[in-house]
């Protein structure tokens, strides 16, 4: 009996640690000891399981989109880290997006949530973008709300899972109450076990070769300055601040310069789009460095195919681009961080450099099971 007690103890603790979906409604419980702090939580949207749980059945679900073509899992796919591996995403009527997908992971500890926005500060206010966008469409819900909640509402699995979700209100089939479980269940999503947490905050010293090691000396050094802008638990945080002392987000790393004045492709200019400061185009929020490995193709309009042609626009100092209709020295962009000056490293250092920024995937993110497709074995859902 005192074995068979310790096991049912053993197996109550390694359930209770695998997922936030087991236990108490506390979301912050789930994430490991070492990021504690540091997240950005909307006290508006209180997380339980009943709504996370739910959340997971309308984030696969493809009623969800106007034509029944697209479920928030089609951008945003579990086996690439929660990205979808275009260089532009496609919505329900195939019209191109004008960037890729961003990977939902850690997306707490995000303080802005796309790539040229910068007044979106949590999902609860960023899933608008998605489901109600008419340029381009994505979902498609827009004029066609009561179509879509119709067909949720008759589905005895949503009758269900509403009511304990949602168990004080007469009419739980809302789209906010959408929109408030499916944040809730991505907000559950925490990558914290690559080779470099492993190495780094759980003492593993041969979780990482030396060629990695080496990269992450690189990786941290003043010569380099990467983690100036690549800081934080994520990889996303920069250090840099204006002349408010205000942290500075958005930066122009000289990809385009279409016209020797700044320019970018018009079907995206970046932050400009939102601030209309000419000195803001070519601006992008600082992407996580988590799970590389997974998220490719790079940069925000998935221009660059591998790891090694991002670390060479940076050793470059910004990409020229010599033919084509996005011809231009982005070396030259007069909005470029001074940050982006180039660098030199040696062959070998490259490689090293290229290793350790794989050694920040997390290879269970896209096997593990309580973020997985609840609908695999109905094609008329997922």
């Amino acid at each position: 009996m005192r074995v068979l007690f310790f096991i049912v103890i053993f197996l109550y603790v390694a359930l209770n640690a695998c997922h936030v979906s087991v236990g108490k409604d506390n979301l912050v419980s789930s994430i490991p000891d070492f990021v504690k702090d540091g997240f950005y939580l909307d006290t508006q949207n209180t997380f339980t399981n009943a709504k996370a749980e739910l959340g997971k059945y309308l984030f696969y679900d493809r009623r969800l989109s106007v034509n029944k073509t697209k479920a928030c899992a089609t951008c945003h796919a579990q086996e690439f880290s929660f990205t979808d591996g275009y260089q532009r995403s496609a919505g329900a009527f195939g019209d191109l997006h004008q960037r890729n997908s961003k990977p939902l992971i850690n997306i707490i500890f995000n303080r802005y949530l796309t790539a040229s926005d910068s007044s979106l500060h949590l999902p609860e206010k960023q899933i608008n973008n998605p489901m109600f966008s008419t340029h381009p469409v994505e979902m498609g819900m827009k004029g066609n709300e009561e179509l879509i909640l119709k067909r949720i509402q008759a589905d005895t699995l949503y009758q269900r899972l509403f009511a304990v979700a949602f168990k004080k209100e007469k009419n739980p089939f809302t789209i906010f109450n959408i929109q408030q479980s499916i944040t809730s269940f991505i907000k559950s999503i925490f990558s914290f076990n690559s080779p470099y947490d492993n190495f780094n905050f759980r003492n593993k010293h041969d979780a990482l070769t030396e060629s990695q090691q080496n990269g992450m000396k690189l990786f941290f050094s003043d010569s380099l300055n990467c983690s100036k802008c690549h800081g934080g638990i994520n990889f996303n945080t920069p250090e840099i601040k204006d002349i408010k002392r205000n942290r500075i987000d958005y930066f122009n790393t000289g990809l385009y310069n279409l016209d020797s004045l700044g320019g970018y492709p018009s079907y995206d200019e970046g932050l400009y789009e939102h601030t209309k400061n000419k000195n803001d185009k070519g601006k992008y929020l600082v992407p996580t460095l988590r799970n590389l490995a997974f998220t490719g193709p790079y940069f925000h309009d998935g221009s660059a195919r591998t790891l090694d042609e991002v670390l060479r626009v940076y050793e470059e100092g910004g990409r020229n681009i010599d033919s084509g209709i996005y011809r231009g020295d982005g070396r030259r962009n007069v909005n470029k961080s001074p940050l982006i000056n180039g660098f030199r490293i040696s062959s070998q250092q490259h490689r090293d450099m290229v290793n350790f920024l794989l050694s920040l995937s997390d290879s269970t993110i896209i096997i593990n099971p309580n973020y997985a497709n609840p609908f695999i074995d109905d094609e008329t859902k997922r």
